[in-house]
């Protein structure tokens, strides 16, 4: 008899490797995220979520300039993320990313219908907002300038001034085409209008040579990359930079009180015209349609609700898309956050149809064959108009 007991505790011991997990031992579910945005506190946010929600978070921060050839690239090993946050116009890539296709009502947050207009590509909705704003500005330390520029020429007189101090004048991302577009705005033009590309256009050639003429008069830190020109506006090396609101928590903690922010300055008496966008949460691969649809729609729900968005403001500056956070923004912004939140006022949306990425690099070629000397303005317009053409006929199935 004591054999027979001992024999079945052996058989026992050597079948419970093979025994189903016990309901309390199951893996959390898992979520992956690619993010754009102020790396530290959003990262922190999301975590924030994955630990209320008790599920296993991995996240990724990708710069802009890396997030579209990164994302292809992921899709074409089969590791793209369950979600990714990102500016709206990267949602003209639906056709090559598979991104879902939203419906907004199944997002209960108050959001304005302006806002998620912005989400929209080819009519349709890819994207869920988050965050509005992305607007470029012209930001100055007030220990070198007392009344920032209105117009180019206005920070031409002051350059001799900041040069016998030690200080150059202004820095920013000047071959990045996002940078460009205020100028092209500001002289009438604009690359996609109801769906048709209009970049050969006298307005085109006249803000190619009027952005280049900065340029060939040396106002412009010369060679300045992105991050060339946040670090010598935070160090005090240059007293004017051109940045989005995404980066103004940044430069406030760098220059406190000495932040200054106005609009970019006026070209030959014409007003810039600075893109409108919003950060938007996107699902590549249909996601949506799969099995982590439910805490998917958790995260975006999450992301929307008014504390959530209150946090992004409070966090990073970012301004608010849902209405009751936006209201309490709005009323109690003080300093450069007020500034920004005016100067959306002048701000027009960006296009996010999927033309648009064939049109940034069009521009994109043409801006640098100008650059250099190779085609004049109106040559090189029309070489971008060519080029997007050809390359969005090659594109059509």
């Amino acid at each position: 008899m004591a054999r027979l007991t001992l024999r079945y505790l052996l058989l026992v011991i050597m079948l419970c490797p093979l025994l189903p997990a016990a309901a309390d031992e199951v893996a959390p579910a898992s979520l992956t995220v690619v993010y754009t945005y102020a790396k530290d506190s959003f990262g922190e946010i999301l975590q924030a979520f994955a630990q209320k929600k008790g599920i296993r978070l991995a996240v990724e921060f990708k710069e802009q300039n890396d997030l579209k050839s990164g994302i292809m690239g992921m899709m074409e090993v089969g590791s793209a993320p369950d979600a990714i946050i990102m500016p709206a116009d990267h949602t003209g890539l639906h056709s090559f990313i598979k991104y879902s296709e939203i419906n907004p009502k199944d997002f209960p947050a108050s959001i304005p219908q302006r806002i998620w207009s912005s989400s929209v590509s080819d009519g349709r909705y890819f994207g869920v907002p988050l965050i509005q704003g992305n607007h470029l500005m012209l930001f100055y330390n007030k220990k070198w300038i007392v009344e920032p520029a209105a117009d180019w020429e206005d920070m031409f007189k002051q350059q001799a001034e900041l040069n016998a101090k030690g200080v150059a004048t202004i820095a920013w991302s000047f071959d990045e085409i996002y940078w460009f577009l205020p100028f092209l705005g500001a002289y009438g033009g604009w690359p996609l209008n109801n769906g048709v590309v209009e970049l050969d256009s006298p307005a085109m050639a006249a803000a190619l040579d009027f952005y280049k003429s900065l340029r060939v008069r040396e106002l412009p830190y010369p060679s300045c990359s992105y991050q060339c020109s946040v670090d010598l506006f935070k160090a005090g090396k240059v007293a004017y930079t051109i940045n989005g609101d995404w980066v103004g928590k940044e430069f406030q903690d760098a220059l406190g009180d000495n932040l200054g922010v106005s609009a970019i300055p006026m070209a030959e008496g014409k007003k810039m015209v600075p893109t409108f966008a919003s950060h938007v949460l996107a699902f590549p691969n249909q996601g949506l349609s799969g099995d982590k649809r439910a805490l998917l729609l958790q995260l975006a729900h999450y992301l929307q609700s008014t504390a959530i968005q209150q946090q992004l403001w409070e966090k990073m500056g970012a301004i608010p898309v849902e209405d009751t956070a936006f209201n309490y923004v709005q009323g109690h912004a003080q300093g450069y956050l007020k500034k920004t939140i005016e100067l959306m006022a002048g701000t027009k949306p960006l296009p996010s149809d999927k033309e648009m990425s064939f049109i940034w690099d069009a521009i994109d070629k043409g801006f640098v064959r100008h650059r250099e000397g190779v085609l004049d303005a109106p040559a090189a317009a029309k070489y971008m108009q060519q080029l997007a053409e050809r390359h969005i006929r090659n594109a059509a199935p």
